[in-house]
């Protein structure tokens, strides 16, 4: 029963997330010019050890990062600041750089050890190593019946 109210709490996440991505799609007008919220480029793998997260974010400052990990979703979010504001008025040729506040949700795969998860970032690379948690030993184990 327990299992199935996880379950429920899952889906019931799952559907508040997308009406929120829906909303801000349909409502803002900023996400339908691409100059709104903006998402960044990732690379999410696996190793023996750790599920890896690489999230390209040049020009961000620390302080203008949170991250916070919720159930089995990882929220990144900021703000990449427009150097050119103080250029004043300017003609663009191009415009493919984002500016302006970002959010990446990302799905973890699997069971990790919160608190031992750590975060490097360095040359514009945000690196978050979530450690996985292992369930169960490879050793075989013999179970009494009482």
């Amino acid at each position: 029963m327990m299992a199935d109210d996880d379950i429920i709490k899952g889906i019931k996440k799952t559907h508040e997330r997308m009406e929120n991505i829906f909303r801000r799609v349909f409502t803002d007008p900023l996400a339908l010019s691409g100059r709104g919220v903006w998402m960044p480029t990732c690379d999410v793998y696996e190793t023996d050890e750790n599920i890896v997260i690489l999230i390209e974010i040049a020009g961000i400052e620390k302080k203008e990062l949170k991250i916070t990990l919720e159930g089995n979703y990882l929220n990144i979010k900021g703000f990449r600041k427009d150097p050119s504001k103080k250029d004043g008025r300017r003609n663009y040729y191009y415009m493919e750089l984002n500016f302006g506040p970002f959010e990446r949700l990302v799905f973890i795969p699997c069971a990790i050890k919160a608190e031992d998860v750590t975060v490097e970032y360095e040359q514009g690379l945000l690196k978050i190593m979530l450690p996985k948690l292992n369930i169960g030993d490879k050793e075989e184990k013999v179970i009494e019946i009482e």
